[in-house]
């Protein structure tokens, strides 16, 4: 089978662990999904294209694992979204017998669009998102405002098959409502082997500089409003109050990060509030063996099935998160993790002092989450996926 993914931005293979690289080039979640489900397609003896930007203004060409990059180099920047010309025209001349686009940073999915209208072939839509337009610069909110009301029910309507990572995100959706009839739920996955590391909590903490005597609690993702940090540094004064010991580390970087430093002074916890920004992805399976507890607490529905959420699991950690229903996607409440009020620091508080002081029901459900997430591995989501594009193409 021909597959041509269309994406925005697809991570570089050999940039993983480029900080630098990383800044100029963003990528998050839906980007690594995307990355990961090319792979194991590939595997499976389909031919896969992949079309997206370039981190610069050349065009450039790509082929490993069986996969083959088309990279269209970059005309226009709105906040970290890249624009090419080349990828609304330049993928005509490469056939398909389906196309797979992932609805993340636009404007990938409009090239997408006009493809298929084009080549009159089957549209396959992965939505991993409303896009808010209450945060970031005035660029950013009127340009997903712009989007938002006029083009983004032209490419809903045109896809055969909307992949919603979150079958309880369809409600939460200010926008998938309509379309439930051709919405299908499949989730994300996770490599499971990448967390299977040979070294102890102790040793992870020690190679990454962190106390050996403290009770970590670790957020992963960017430091962004939709995800809820200053909520978490809200809850510290609480949570040391409670459990004095406790540590909080923030992996990742954001325009929020300058503010939360002075929301952490500001509360008098500056002190049990650690920055470790940018990680390379080698280096994120030490930070979850190396914490005690994983937290999410996300306030808007921009979230759809964190792959952090996975990552945490993999590692065997139990985790607190927001009550977005969309996270029943993999937390089961009291199971695998807790779920507290979005935007409530004291009940976020308290949910994490319990976990910090009962180490016997903290393992348990690290342990439960272990086991949940061995159902989520990539080569079983590509070959559901695979499934989907049969039935679709037949």
């Amino acid at each position: 089978m021909k597959i041509n993914y269309f994406i925005t931005h697809f991570p570089y293979k050999d940039h993983f662990d480029d900080k630098e690289h990383f800044t100029r080039y963003r990528y998050g979640g839906a980007e690594l999904a995307a990355y990961y489900l090319a792979l194991e397609m590939a595997k499976r003896g389909n031919e896969v294209n992949i079309f997206t930007t370039s981190i610069n203004s050349k065009d450039s060409f790509e082929e490993y694992e069986g996969v083959t990059v088309h990279r269209y180099g970059t005309k226009l920047r709105i906040e970290k979204g890249n624009i090419a010309y080349g990828l609304f025209t330049k993928p005509l001349n490469h056939d398909a017998d389906i196309v797979h686009a992932h609805f993340s940073t636009p404007p990938g999915e409009i090239a997408a669009l006009r493809y298929t209208k084009r080549k009159k072939v089957p549209f396959i839509l992965t939505y991993h998102g409303d896009w808010q337009e209450s945060f970031g610069g005035f660029a950013r909110r009127m340009a997903l405002f712009f989007y938002n009301k006029y083009l983004l029910d032209k490419v809903l309507s045109r896809a055969d098959i909307i992949i919603s990572p979150s079958e309880f995100y369809i409600d939460e959706s200010r926008f998938l409502g309509e379309y439930r009839d051709k919405i299908v739920a499949i989730p994300n996955g996770i490599n499971v082997e990448d967390f299977d590391i040979p070294l102890s909590k102790e040793e992870c903490r020690r190679r990454l500089g962190l106390p050996a005597d403290k009770n970590i609690i670790l957020f992963v993702g960017n430091l962004t409003p939709y995800k809820g940090p200053d909520v978490l540094v809200k809850a510290m004064p609480m949570i040391t109050e409670k459990v004095p010991d406790a540590e909080l580390v923030f992996v990742g970087s954001g325009k929020m990060r300058a503010d939360i430093e002075k929301l952490s002074k500001k509360l008098g916890v500056e002190n049990y509030v650690k920055f470790a920004g940018f990680v390379k992805e080698s280096l994120k399976p030490l930070y979850y063996k190396a914490a005690d507890v994983f937290c999410l607490p996300s306030t808007m529905n921009t979230e759809v099935f964190p792959i952090v959420l996975l990552e945490a699991s993999a590692a065997g950690l139990s985790m607190v998160v927001s009550d977005l229903d969309t996270f029943k996607c993999i937390i089961e409440d009291r199971y695998n993790g807790l779920f507290t009020k979005r935007n409530d620091e004291v009940n976020l508080a308290n949910a994490l002092i319990y976990l910090l002081n009962n180490d016997e029901v903290r393992e348990k459900m690290g342990k439960n989450a272990r086991k949940k997430v061995e159902n989520y591995s990539w080569d079983k989501i590509a070959k559901i996926t695979e499934d989907l594009y049969m039935e679709v193409i037949q």
